[in-house]
């Protein structure tokens, strides 16, 4: 006796596949860390090209 599978929906011939992405939402706390630290990197770094012109 053969045994029947029954499904419980009909299977498209179309499938669909779709992504939501929220860049804001997907970043997470070190790269909120990485980003402070680079613009403070980038402040200490022109302030210490500064200096070296001055001592020129």
């Amino acid at each position: 006796m053969k045994k029947k599978m029954k499904l419980t929906e009909p299977i498209s011939h179309d499938p669909q596949i779709t992504i939501h992405s929220d860049v804001k939402q997907a970043r997470g706390n070190s790269v909120d860390k990485y980003e402070n630290l680079k613009d403070a990197n980038e402040i200490i770094a022109s302030k210490e090209i500064g200096q070296q012109n001055e001592n020129l």
